[in-house]
């Protein structure tokens, strides 16, 4: 009970303590690395089975007070997304499986959960501070990293999701021409 309030309290204090930490949505061209990393039921996931989405992936951990401040951002994000080609993907960061279903359930966090024990993933993807995001395109290109929050729900960080959506949207439903023309 005593952690409960404790972490009750860290959530009263959060907005103040993390409102000057926002970051603006960095551009960054790069290729995301792979990964098969297991959820918190066991049932693997890859990047490639978000082949064709615009994907969010963030790099956390239940002991980062910013992390936590993010987290219900980032699920109102996915609901103000919901059923568009956009997925957000949670990678926990060096953490115990017990751990991390015990945080997930105290704050509902209704996310894919991926877990990183080993912290293998997030070496690969050269993340040096949590939280970190990536914002890939339906190709699964790095189109934009943030080291901390950007404030996911501001209009211009969601309009840059809309577009990059939109931008998919366009290319795939553009005619093609035909060799013989």
């Amino acid at each position: 009970m005593k952690q409960l309030r404790i972490i009750l309290l860290l959530f009263s204090l959060l907005p103040s303590l993390t409102s000057a930490v926002e970051r603006p949505l960095t551009p960054y061209k790069g290729e995301a690395k792979g990964f098969s990393l297991a959820d918190q039921k066991g049932n693997q996931h890859s990047l490639e089975n978000y082949s064709g989405k615009v994907v969010l992936i963030n790099f956390w951990a239940s002991w980062c007070p910013p992390c936590i401040h993010e987290m219900p951002e980032l699920q109102r994000l996915k609901q103000h997304f919901h059923e568009q080609p956009f997925e957000i993907i949670t990678i926990n960061v060096g953490e115990k499986k017990y751990k991390v279903r015990k945080f997930s359930k105290l704050i509902n966090l209704k996310l894919p959960v991926l877990l990183d024990t080993k912290s293998n993933t997030y070496d690969q993807w050269g993340v040096k501070t949590l939280p970190t995001s990536f914002l890939l395109d339906a190709e699964g290109n790095i189109v934009y990293q943030v080291r901390g929050n950007p404030g996911w729900e501001q209009l211009e960080t969601r309009k840059v999701i809309s577009d990059m959506m939109q931008s998919q949207e366009a290319t795939r439903d553009a005619p093609t021409k035909s060799l013989s023309q």
